[in-house]
């Protein structure tokens, strides 16, 4: 690393800077408008322009600090020249760290050009919260936004949405240096993952729900989370995830992309009080709109939140079809139904009992009545039948917001859900309750993650875009700006936007499909590909047969090779089990021609190419010859 030359330096104090959300872990350093013009002064602006990209190399000044601590040199690229500290150098925290130099050191800061990298071989750190993710496309997509230069050793930070630590990725091995350039570069890269090998070659991948196999929960306070993957097999029409309780209480999240769900952050989810001692998901293929709960993914993450100190259950994953499905779906009675048999019940005799609904023999009502107002109390909210002085009657509670029915333990969480105040992180706007801002983060937050259509790594999907074509095409903010990159068309060299690739291939599909519309047939009649540039008008394929290197001025000599293949396929046949062409020997029922027969048979396709022996090849009318040749 050190036999990279420099072309300007400059010592400057080294101040940390933290990265922004826009930036992430990005490694371009701001530089003091000073260094700039300190830069320019020591080029040939007439004669050369200013390198692009702009890498530094950073060293700490030797004899600063104790020398205990090995020099280490990092190499960045510059973000601008706008730092207000004319004597400092602003350089991301976690690429500081990298440098082994501490806030406050001096450091001299060197412009060097490195060489295009080629190869770079990266080892994956993690643990099993990256199974499952596409580290290869996470990596570039970083680079392509973040990184100007690699150096060996480097230990390469990726914020991941749905995770709540960075992917890191550490630079083992680089072509064809050990410090590179990977701006505008093709670079093949080696990821090695630790962590995958050593599952597959254990059989072992932790905090994976087994299909029908119950998973059993213990957690020991309040808030604590256990989260769980599952794959989804192809053919799935749904997904039921059940949570049955044993001792305390807990609500039940799932998502697409987010890890480990939460409240906020889940696209289903079972929040029901705590009477209910089992929580279920449902999760259809059907569902369709803005922020579809559609299973459109590999894997779903599900996660048991607890809601008391202590609790204890087991949650099962299961993958349903159609007709269990159409099994699972309820029937309850409507109200057309309720009054379908009240009637029926009035025309047998029978009179409905006002206080507990019961239907009983008209005659003996009224003594009915005095013993049911005795004993049973109906509620004049949900119109539920209680024991008088039961303690589920003591118990029975009702929402003052929303009139939900329940018991008085559910209060506490039914309020903290559906009543409490909330703000989303992307703006100041209040929403009334969790349930309502979960609605929002899964469909119109700018936070709101996304699987990108066009660099396929999970990003939050931005504002809302200003332009008009993007609001057409659905596209927020992350796939306007990952769309617009451009790409070498491969059949007319032409650049073009990733977003309009599409669009790009019918225009060649459209081309190509009028180029066939247009084009001229192979001469052969047992042919349907396109004529191709031969003194016989054949295709290509057609033609090799006849091919030679000679030298055939007036065309005698190809006239001789159609003359002798056309006779030996009428009397002697091509020899293949599945031939359909009734003028060979071959596929002819009649079987082969003697050999007069034949040469008879052939003089009219003779005659058809005889200008060619004239030099008049022009003159040929190659739709109207009769040749069958065994294509």
């Amino acid at each position: 690393m050190s036999a990279v030359k420099s072309t300007f330096s400059r010592a400057l104090v080294c101040r940390p800077t933290a990265a922004l959300p826009e930036t992430g872990y990005s490694d371009k350093v701001t530089l003091p408008p000073s260094f700039l013009s300190s830069y320019l002064e020591t080029l040939n602006l007439d004669h050369e322009n200013i390198p692009s990209p702009l890498i530094l190399r950073i060293t700490r000044q030797s004899g600063f600090r104790s020398e205990q601590t090995s020099q280490r040199s990092i190499y960045c690229g510059v973000r601008e020249f706008s730092n207000e500290d004319e004597e400092a150098v602003g350089i991301p925290d976690w690429l500081l760290a990298e440098s082994q130099i501490q806030d406050g050191d001096t450091a001299v800061v060197e412009t060097v050009k490195l060489e295009k990298a080629s190869f770079a071989q990266l080892q994956v750190v993690g643990g099993d919260e990256i199974h499952g993710l596409d580290i290869r496309s996470v990596l570039e997509a970083h680079m392509r936004k973040r990184m100007t230069a690699l150096f060996v050793g480097e230990t390469v930070s990726v914020t991941v949405g749905g995770l709540l630590e960075p992917v890191r990725y550490v630079v083992s091995a680089l072509e064809p240096a050990d410090a590179v350039d990977v701006v505008d570069t093709d670079l093949s890269v080696d990821i090695v993952n630790v962590l995958d090998q050593h599952n597959q070659a254990a059989g072992v991948k932790s905090n994976e729900l087994v299909a029908g196999k119950i998973q059993t929960v213990v957690l020991d306070s309040a808030g604590s989370s256990a989260a769980f993957g599952f794959c989804v097999p192809v053919t799935t029409a749904a997904i039921e995830v059940v949570l049955d309780t044993e001792t305390g209480d807990a609500s039940l999240f799932a998502s697409r992309l987010v890890r480990k769900p939460s409240a906020s952050d889940s696209d289903w989810y079972d929040v029901s009080a705590p009477s209910h001692r089992s929580k279920r998901l449902l999760i259809e293929h059907t569902r369709t709109g803005p922020g579809a709960n559609a299973i459109n993914t590999q894997e779903i993450y599900i996660s048991v939140v607890s809601s008391t100190e202590k609790f204890q259950g087991g949650v099962v994953a299961r993958a349903l079809s159609l007709q269990e499905i159409s099994n699972h779906a309820g029937a309850p009675a409507t109200t057309l139904t309720r009054q379908l048999m009240d009637q029926s019940s009035q025309e047998n005799g029978m009179v409905v009992c006002s206080n507990c609904g019961s239907s009983v023999p008209e005659q003996r009502l009224q003594m009915h009545q005095i013993m049911c107002e005795r004993h049973n109390v109906k509620c004049g909210h949900c119109e539920r039948i209680f024991k008088r002085g039961s303690d589920e009657l003591a118990q029975h509670w009702h929402c003052d917001v929303c009139n939900l029915a329940g018991q008085l333990g559910d209060q506490n969480k039914h309020d903290e859900f559906y009543h409490t105040p909330c703000t989303c992180t992307c703006s100041s706007d209040k929403f009334d309750s969790l349930i309502a801002l979960a609605e929002h983060r899964r469909t119109e937050c700018p936070e709101r993650l996304i699987e990108c259509r066009y660099c396929h790594t999970y990003e939050p999907q931005g504002p809302v875009s200003t332009s008009p074509r993007d609001l057409i095409e659905g596209l927020r903010a992350h796939e306007a700006y990952c769309g617009s990159r451009s790409i070498e068309c491969a059949k007319c060299k032409m650049r073009v936007s990733i977003r309009q690739v599409a669009v790009h291939s019918m225009v060649h599909a459209e081309k190509e499909r009028e180029r066939l519309r247009n084009a001229k047939p192979c001469a052969n009649k047992e042919c349907s590909r396109e004529r191709t540039s031969n003194p016989l008008g054949l295709c290509a394929a057609c033609f090799g047969q006849f091919y030679t290197g000679q030298f055939d001025p007036d065309n005698q000599k190809l006239l001789k090779r159609l003359a002798r293949a056309l006779h030996a396929q009428m009397t002697q046949g091509c020899k293949r089990a599945k031939c359909s062409n009734l003028h060979c020997a071959t596929g002819s029922p009649s079987g082969p021609l003697s050999q007069n027969a034949a040469a008879a048979k052939m003089v009219p396709v003779l005659k058809a190419y005889a200008p060619l022996a004239m030099g008049q090849e022009k003159t040929i009318d190659f739709g109207s010859i009769d040749l069958h040749l065994c294509a």
